[in-house]
């Protein structure tokens, strides 16, 4: 129903049903062990439960979301969060994402699906709080 939905929210703003652009971002939560999914402790947010990563397009509709334990590193977590978006979406190219998906996973992104991971860090010069293109998009 979800992707019935967003495809026609899509095709009403004028957009391609296929984007070529995502935008990943995730959030640690706290949660007890019920649930049948492990939970870990996210050190850097300071939570003990889980995480959940989501893609979304320009319009800030989701494309994918994965749950898993909150100690599992973003950069470590989201090449299974990226390839889930392989065989959907055949007009995608970049996704954006935070400073916390530096390193190695830009060139495995590369590697696996031909895809540019973009990376937008905030200036931390500024002491104002300042809107980041296409990352924020996402919100919790």
């Amino acid at each position: 129903m979800h992707e019935c939905l967003r495809d026609k929210v899509r095709k009403q703003s004028g957009k391609e049903l296929s984007p070529s652009l995502g935008i990943i971002d995730s959030q640690s939560v706290k949660s007890t062990r019920s649930g049948g999914i492990c939970r870990g402790y996210d050190g850097g947010k300071m939570v003990k439960g889980r995480k959940r990563h989501i893609i979304v397009d320009t319009m800030g509709l989701i494309l994918t979301v994965v749950v898993h334990a909150a100690n599992i590193h973003d950069s470590q977590a989201a090449m299974e969060v990226i390839s889930s978006l392989k065989y959907r979406f055949w007009r995608m190219v970049k996704i954006v994402a935070d400073g916390g998906y530096r390193g190695e996973l830009i060139e495995k992104v590369k590697m696996a699906l031909n895809w540019t991971l973009e990376i937008v860090l905030r200036n931390d010069n500024n002491i104002n709080f300042k809107v980041l293109p296409k990352r924020w998009l996402v919100s919790h």
